[in-house]
């Protein structure tokens, strides 16, 4: 599925309203960066589902996703594919003022301002770069820590 727009996200909450698809990981830029080619192509899809929700009275959103990017693995300098799996609530506040308020009463609200046109994809695209390992490496069966190791 192609990107989608939400028009008037504070809106999309209140009406609990909803919305999936799913992309190619090589379609989106920034994420891109970030991945690497297998025979001189990214591979990889992210497959979202968001839904509008009021939580304790704010608006929000649920956004899940399943992707499955390609890293290179800083041990052995090898691709591994990191399965993903994010399930986030992210608040809707109207301007700047009220995420600050948001944020003094609580550090870890994930907040952001709502925008008249919010950009599906990008949103997507934001939290998968958020949960990617800062330091992407195989859990097991790394070739370079099995070396390391003096197993063969």
């Amino acid at each position: 599925m192609s990107a989608q727009t939400v028009m008037d996200p504070i809106r999309f909450a209140r009406e609990a309203a909803s919305l999936g698809g799913e992309f190619a990981l090589a379609e989106v830029d920034r994420l891109r960066d970030e991945l690497v080619e297998e025979g001189g192509v990214v591979t990889g899809v992210a497959t979202y589902r968001l839904e509008g929700a009021l939580v304790g009275g704010r608006p929000a959103l649920r956004l899940h996703i399943d992707a499955n990017p390609t890293l290179r693995c800083q041990r052995c300098l090898g691709p591994y594919v990191q399965p993903l799996r994010v399930e986030e609530v992210i608040f809707l506040a109207r301007n700047d003022a009220e995420m600050e308020r948001w944020e003094k009463i609580d550090p870890l609200l994930d907040v952001i301002v709502a925008v008249e046109h919010m950009d599906v994809r990008m949103l997507v695209e934001d939290e998968i770069l958020l949960s990617l390992p800062v330091v992407p490496r195989h859990e097991e069966d790394c070739p370079r820590h099995d070396d390391v190791l003096g197993e063969h």
